[in-house]
Order: structure tokens, then C-alpha cells, then sequence
């Protein structure tokens, strides 16, 4: 699979994440399963910029690193989007291994998490075929 296959294939991922996180949320899913679904939206998301720059960063935890040092710190993305990626890796832990309630405005994250995936496709230049 060539660079441009693997940016359009993590689109697709994101748009599909994302489109589940809506699901979830306005069908009475959990917070935990909505959390989830956000923060695998931005994350495929990040990975589709990153590859686009020529980055492969290999682990979850490298592409938030590398999605600062490459996106962020080139003005390309806002420092609060960067936040928005660790904020959702943090929750996503929590939701997934944690023993307490998300205390997080769910809402709220899923309205950035849509803003950070449709700024991601921008960056691309690629669209999805929901777009």
C-alpha cells in the first residue's frame, strides 16, 4: 500500500470512529464506549497527517509525541488540538481499564474530536466519502 493509500485508509478509520462515537452518544451508549470511539477518531486521525508528512510513528504513544513535535510545533495545528489528542488517550485508559465514572464533558469532546478530524482531513487535502 502506498503513503497516499495508508493517509486515505486512517481517514476512513476516523471518519468511522467518529461515526461511531455519534452513534453511541445519541443511542444511549456509554460514556466509556463514546470516549473510546473519540479518542480512536482523533488518534486515526493524527496517524493520517503524520503519514502525509512522511512519518511513520509506530506506536500510540508516538504519534501523540510525534503529532506535536510535527504538527503542532509547525503551527499547523493548535497547541489545545495537540491537548485534545492526550486528554482523549488519558480518558480512553480510564474508560477502558479505570474503576471510576469519565469526568469529562462528553459532549464537549465530541464536538472537538469532529473539529480535529475535519481539520485533519483539511490538512490532507483528502476528503472522505462522507464529505
Amino acid at each position: 500500500m502506498g503513503e497516499d493509500a495508508y493517509v486515505a485508509e486512517e481517514l476512513r478509520k476516523a471518519e468511522q470512529a467518529l461515526d461511531d462515537a455519534i452513534q453511541l452518544k445519541s443511542g444511549g451508549g456509554s460514556e466509556e464506549g463514546t470516549v473510546n470511539r473519540l479518542y480512536y477518531a482523533a488518534f486515526h486521525a493524527a496517524q493520517a497527517v503524520l503519514y502525509d508528512r512522511g512519518v511513520d510513528a509506530g506506536s500510540h504513544g508516538s504519534v501523540r509525541n510525534r503529532f506535536g513535535e510535527e504538527i503542532v510545533v509547525a503551527g499547523d495545528a493548535s497547541a489545545d488540538q495537540g491537548r485534545l489528542l492526550t486528554t482523549l488517550a488519558d480518558l480512553r485508559q480510564q474508560a477502558d481499564y479505570g474503576y471510576e465514572p469519565i469526568d469529562a464533558d462528553v459532549d464537549s469532546l465530541l464536538e472537538r474530536t469532529c473539529d480535529f478530524v475535519r481539520h485533519m482531513n483539511d490538512l490532507t487535502g483528502h476528503r472522505t466519502s462522507g464529505e
